[in-house]
């Protein structure tokens, strides 16, 4: 069932990813999703933030990539290039898996960190959650 579902996320075109990603990231609590934008490789870069209460935000840098391999640690660097001075957290999201050094490049001491969601932890989100996939426009929704 994983690679069934991973291989469905893997075979959407390009606005679909993105429909996609826009569309996890309002399921798992995201208040507000500033922008969504596809980059060059097939990259989605955004910025969110999560609100809880009256008074208090969290801002993320996201960044997800459809890949059937190990995720390099320079997309990680790359999504650090992108989180300014407002930035709680990066996010990076793959249907791939993430190479040691790129583990070790998302909790620096000192920087925030960057969590990882990689294709085994996307499917266990999206079961716990009870979450589908639209395979026509990509767009996630809840089984219910």
């Amino acid at each position: 069932m994983y690679n069934s579902q991973i291989a469905i996320i893997n075979r959407l075109p390009e606005f679909q990813f993105n429909n996609f990603c826009h569309t996890f990231f309002e399921t798992i609590s995201f208040t507000k999703i500033e922008s969504i934008q596809m980059m060059d490789n097939g990259i989605i870069s955004g910025r969110g933030s999560i609100e809880l209460g009256i008074v208090m935000s969290y801002r993320f840098a996201l960044l997800a990539k459809q890949h059937t391999g190990i995720v390099p640690d320079r997309l990680i660097q790359r999504l650090r290039n992108n989180m300014d001075d407002e930035t709680h957290k990066g996010i990076f999201l793959t249907t791939g898996q993430f190479s040691r050094e790129a583990k070790k490049l998302s909790k620096i001491n000192g920087l925030p960190p960057v969590d990882l969601i990689d294709g085994k932890g996307l499917i266990k989100r999206l079961r716990k959650n009870n979450l589908e996939i639209s395979v026509e426009t990509g767009r996630v929704y809840f089984n219910v």
